[in-house]
């Protein structure tokens, strides 16, 4: 799959399964593609809490990062890349794995599965039992330089740091949401708060959602959580301050996307389903402030939806924010994922006067 000409803001659609929400996977490594824990942030499986007797291991996890039907595990990929000052800098991007046995004792192997008991072990240890156990060795290539290079045994239910790699002196801002991460009630209320007229412009866009809205802050009284504090909204409607939680999807989407463009300053933000909770009654001024605000403060947004009627509502927010914007749809073509560019302009064109479908 190849993405040319991309813009300011870009819009992926297609089937399901097409690769949309690989491409933002792909982007949210190149924050730090040297660091194997960034890998780990991208598995779809739940591993990222360390549960003994989980079905599911990281090793599991970073084997489904590659394509089953192929027997060489590899990932890569190539950014292409304006800068200025240095003109076009191109970063190709090599994650290859091999796959070994190696013998463990019943001691080394239960301490990766994290079911290892406090007590120390008593006797002869030369007679535990030994298990065959896969092991993943994995290699990471910047440009065919070997960057770093770690492993992961079947069964390991943590990534341990015995990766062999430099400290990457530039890692790249890059912010990712997912469909679900507003239902954390987790915003970015530092970066708000460095932006007084950002902050109004966005205490006003969610008067859409409460109308009698005065603030958002910060309160870490225990009386909501024993170990750290909790998001609280003041609003008119209610006698009290109440914690961001209580209120609907749309109201904690909504603030969560616009903090998460003040966080993603001069990098780029990736945007899941970006639609999901937001209420059509809502989109145009929620969407149109999210992208003009990404265009004022050099942020480079992905956006992937299956909603023909997001995709209508960004394009039409603003002129701006059409100018700005490209729309790739996504086919499944045999073995291969075809990709059709239009700019804002033409696909409000083809949408409109030709009553093409856009999806």
């Amino acid at each position: 799959m190849q993405l040319n000409e991309l813009s300011p803001i870009n819009i992926l659609t297609g089937d399901n399964n097409c690769g949309k929400t690989s491409v933002l996977e792909v982007l949210q490594t190149y924050s730090n593609p040297e660091n194997f824990k960034i890998w780990g942030t991208v598995l779809r499986r739940n591993v990222s809490r360390v549960v003994p007797f989980s079905p599911y291991s990281y090793y599991e996890g970073i084997y489904d990062l590659f394509d089953v039907n192929r027997e060489n595990k590899c990932i890569e990929y190539t950014v292409v890349k304006q800068e200025s000052g240095t003109g076009i800098n191109t970063e190709n991007i090599r994650l290859f794995a091999e796959i070994i046995e190696e013998e463990l004792t019943e001691s080394e192997y239960e301490k990766i599965q994290g079911v290892s008991m406090t007590f120390s072990k008593k006797g002869d240890l030369s007679d535990e039992i030994v298990h065959s156990v896969n092991k993943m060795e994995i290699h990471l290539f910047i440009n065919g330089k070997l960057k770093a290079e770690g492993y992961i045994f079947d069964g390991q239910r943590r990534i341990e740091d015995n990766q062999k790699s430099p400290v990457l002196k530039s890692k790249r801002n890059v912010v990712y949401i997912s469909p679900s991460r507003h239902t954390e009630a987790d915003i970015y209320l530092t970066d708000i708060l460095k932006y007084p007229n950002l902050y109004e412009e966005m205490l006003e866009i969610l008067k859409d959602y409460d109308e009698d809205i005065i603030s958002i802050n910060y309160d870490n009284d225990d009386k909501y959580r024993a170990s750290r504090g909790v998001y609280k909204i003041l609003s008119k409607s209610y006698k009290e301050a109440l914690p961001l939680n209580v209120y609907g999807d749309g109201m904690k989407k909504a603030i969560l996307l616009m903090s998460a463009v003040l966080k993603a300053q001069d990098g780029i933000l990736l945007l899941d389903e970006f639609e999901t909770a937001i209420h059509t009654s809502a989109m145009d001024r929620t969407f149109g402030w999210i992208l003009e605000t990404c265009l004022k403060l050099n942020v480079q947004v992905f956006l992937t939806t299956h909603s023909k009627e997001a995709i209508d509502k960004v394009l039409k927010c603003s002129e701006e924010v059409r100018d700005n914007t490209s729309l790739y749809t996504l086919y499944k073509n045999e073995d291969r994922i075809a990709v059709r560019r239009l700019s804002g302009e033409k696909a409000v064109e083809v949408q409109d006067e030709m009553g093409l479908e856009l999806r």
